[in-house]
């Protein structure tokens, strides 16, 4: 054996070893994995109490003078607070690509899912038949709209590094909320990801009213990701809220402005139940690709 070889066997020896050594000592002083902290706010508008959770990039303690776009997910519970916080900050890391810039991510979880997410009074009704009957316990959504952009927006940006610039992303009734702040209340949020929304929410309702509010639409910059499920197990249900899905989006590229960047995605082989983390991943990437890192 040469004395090359035998130096390069006990350099790649004394490489493992260390490398041993490393390990062990990570196992003996292990540390948390930390997905967000979550807050309370008493909200004057909503008038109740409103928990909140927030996950904060891995700079944000490193950059003291850094301040961060944020994203606020709807129906914000522990584990989509986990899922959603993981994938945006996979995105934003170098070993992924740095695909997309560093997000303060803040997750708002229901206390009356129906009050706060749909936008109007009525039953879930569907070519005359009642689905659900929500009538009692609806058309709160511009309520929860007014907590979110008068008490949460200033209180998220008074406590953290945030900046004006505002994403929020939705799936189903969370989409219907979504698209309707999209029509109604415009100017809250600069990105809107909506996920498989329920288009069949009061005869056609976001389709029915975009002409009312497109005028608020004509000299905005904004970027909207629509992904939509194939829910045909469902039969004419399904089919008719990917149709209207489609007509929302047709609708939305028709509005004569060159800075309302509408796209949408078709998954065939997800239902509504598996669709979300697809159309966030992809909508993500969708939205934010061009931004600055």
């Amino acid at each position: 054996m040469s004395e090359k070889t035998f130096l390069l066997i006990v350099s790649l020896c004394f490489l493992v070893i260390s490398l041993g050594v490393k390990s062990t000592e990570t196992i003996e002083t292990p540390r948390k994995i930390v997905s967000g902290t979550w807050y309370e706010i008493k909200s004057t508008t909503m008038n109740e109490i409103r928990p909140y959770a927030v996950h904060l990039p891995p700079s944000y303690l490193e950059n003291k003078d850094r301040y961060y776009p944020v994203l606020y997910v709807l129906d914000g519970y522990d584990t989509r607070m986990r899922g959603v916080g993981g994938l945006i900050e996979s995105l934003s890391y170098y070993d992924l690509g740095q695909q997309i810039p560093e997000f303060i991510v803040v997750a708002i979880p229901n206390t009356n899912r129906t009050r706060d997410l749909i936008p109007t009074k009525n039953d879930l009704v569907f070519n005359g038949e009642v689905l659900d009957k929500l009538a009692d316990n609806s058309g709160g959504a511009d309520v929860f709209a007014k907590f979110i952009c008068e008490e949460l927006f200033p209180k998220i940006e008074t406590d953290f590094r945030a900046t004006k610039q505002r994403g929020i992303l939705g799936m189903s009734f969370g989409g219907l909320f979504a698209a309707h702040v999209l029509l109604k209340h415009t100017d809250m949020f600069s990105h809107y990801l909506i996920a498989d929304a329920t288009f069949v929410w009061d005869d056609n309702y976001l389709n029915r009213t975009i002409s009312k509010f497109k005028k608020g639409l004509l000299d905005k910059k904004i970027g909207v990701f629509i992904g939509l499920a194939n829910n045909d197990h469902l039969g004419e249900l399904g089919i008719t809220n990917r149709k209207w899905g489609n007509d929302f989006v047709v609708a939305l590229q028709a509005i004569k402005n060159d800075e309302l960047v509408v796209t949408s995605r078709y998954f065939p082989e997800e239902q509504h139940g598996t669709v979300m983390f697809l159309a966030f991943y992809y909508g993500l990437i969708d939205l934010f690709k061009n931004s600055e890192k």
